[in-house]
């Protein structure tokens, strides 16, 4: 098991998957990250409609955080949303503010909006088939002198498979996009590209194919990228595999 410390990570887009279809809205949403704090408690996001349609949109704003690897979310009131309802023109955009009602604690507090569109009243034509837009993006309130503190894992889960275990024990959260694993030697083993986010006190586990067959004792070495740096850490791999449910 390795240990580091890491500075907080600040920016990222989670998942924001725009339907590619003939009817389809697009927006453009900027920003795709929002921090809160006693500084600066107000903050504003602008929602763009660059389709030909006009778009009903509805903003919700949740608890966020995370058990088991599984995303959870939870009703809340300590962040407002207005408007809550909105209609975009096509060409059009919107403005919609997000303020503070809660204060910093000890460990980051975490939250998701989501952005969902509402269906209209407009009939759809025979065999025409209308997706929905639905964006979620990440808003933090930051705890004073908190950062990410993440224990690394890895043992052999098969023939060519490893399971990573990664515990943020830290005050804040971590966003990661590229795990790296590589044999003493420098060979390279797997390359995992994927927007992870491990909020306080969470852990991920995930299951990793290689390139060839990973021994106990083996020593390797894992590079991470975040938002702000590219970590490396040195690992053995352990006997068995654990935790490997996570994908």
């Amino acid at each position: 098991m390795r240990r580091f410390f890491l500075n907080g990570a600040i920016a990222a887009l989670m998942a924001l998957a725009v339907p590619v279809t003939a009817h389809a809205t697009t927006l453009k949403i900027y920003p795709v990250l929002i921090q809160l704090d006693g500084k600066t408690p107000v903050q504003t996001m602008t929602i763009e409609n660059s389709s030909d349609a006009l778009a009903r949109m509805q903003v919700r704003v949740v608890a966020w955080r995370q058990d088991d690897g599984r995303d959870l979310f939870e009703d809340t009131r300590d962040i407002l949303a207005n408007p809550p309802l909105f209609e975009v023109a096509a060409g059009a955009q919107q403005i919609a503010r997000f303020g503070l009602r809660t204060t910093a604690g000890t460990t980051e507090k975490s939250y998701r909006i989501f952005l969902e569109e509402i269906p209209t009243e407009r009939p759809l034509a025979p065999g025409e088939v209308r997706t929905l837009l639905r964006v979620s993006i990440p808003i933090f309130v930051p705890a004073p002198g908190a950062q990410p503190l993440l224990d690394w894992q890895l043992s052999g889960a098969g023939d060519r498979q490893v399971a990573v275990t990664v515990r943020n024990s830290g005050g804040a959260h971590i966003h990661l996009n590229r795990i790296d694993i590589r044999r003493a030697d420098g060979s390279a083993l797997t390359t995992r590209q994927e927007s992870i986010y491990i909020l306080p006190g969470a852990t991920r586990n995930l299951l990793l194919d290689t390139s060839a067959m990973v021994r106990a004792g083996e020593k390797l070495t894992l590079d991470a990228t975040s938002d702000t740096q590219r970590l490396s850490v040195n690992l053995v791999s352990q006997t068995g595999s654990h935790g490997v449910g996570d994908h």
